[in-house]
């Protein structure tokens, strides 16, 4: 396995401010977007319930969370992590306030249903896996702690898997040519995000290539891994 440079020792004080800065910027961006679904929507539908814990959720993260023991530094790692976090977000904000064809709504009830169901399904896996990460949440790759009872037990990267399932759900309801590239972005982004999140987990946690060999990145592992 490809090694990459960890973080300093985490005992050193400027090292301790850098991380009590960086989760009190994730716990104001994620609760200034809790705020904001709620002024988009007064009347907080069902619909949007899932995506509202999501921003919560994420912002109390922030704030509970364990210091981090190692992390990659590199700005590819960064710029990965925070492209596959914002892609889509920013896609559907840009088309809704200046490219509305982007987004335009698909004329099939079948998969207008089925990806409704697929988007409310993802959001659910995204709401629970997060809570269930809280204790070592993060954006950055980033080693808290390991994480491997309720939905880690089925998969390494719940999170992404439900990122995955509202996706498809929303490309469903918006087949378009613009959001399958973005949708590819995506894909790379995750990819290479999940890299680099397992290289600096297996180097702070060996017992995590143990881990690895007994449950899949995206859901169950179908066949064994021979070490």
């Amino acid at each position: 396995m490809q090694q990459i440079p960890l973080s300093p020792d985490l005992t050193s004080s400027a090292w301790f401010a850098d991380d009590r800065w960086s989760d009190l910027v994730g716990f104001i961006f994620f609760s200034a977007l809790a705020v904001w679904t709620v002024a988009e929507v007064p009347t907080l539908s069902v619909w949007l319930l899932p995506t509202f814990a999501h921003e919560l959720f994420s912002a109390i993260a922030f704030v509970i969370r364990d210091r981090a023991r190692a992390t990659a530094p590199s700005l590819t790692a960064r710029a990965t992590a925070y492209g596959g976090t914002l892609v889509i977000v920013a896609f559907v904000h840009v088309s809704r306030l200046w490219r509305p064809e982007w987004l335009s709504r698909t004329t099939s009830v079948e998969a207008a249903t089925v990806g409704t169901i697929l988007w409310l399904v993802g959001s659910l896996v995204v709401v629970v896996s997060i809570w269930w990460l809280r204790h070592a949440f993060s954006i950055e790759p980033e080693a808290r702690r390991i994480v491997t009872s309720g939905p880690y037990r089925f998969a390494r990267h719940p999170i992404y898997s439900g990122y995955a399932l509202q996706y498809i759900g929303l490309s469903l309801n918006y087949p378009t040519a613009a959001l399958a590239l973005v949708m590819v972005a995506w894909v790379c982004f995750t990819l290479a995000r999940i890299r680099f999140e397992e290289r600096v987990l297996s180097q702070a946690f060996p017992e995590y290539i143990d881990y690895k060999q007994t449950v899949g990145a995206l859901g169950p592992r179908l066949l064994p891994v021979q070490h």
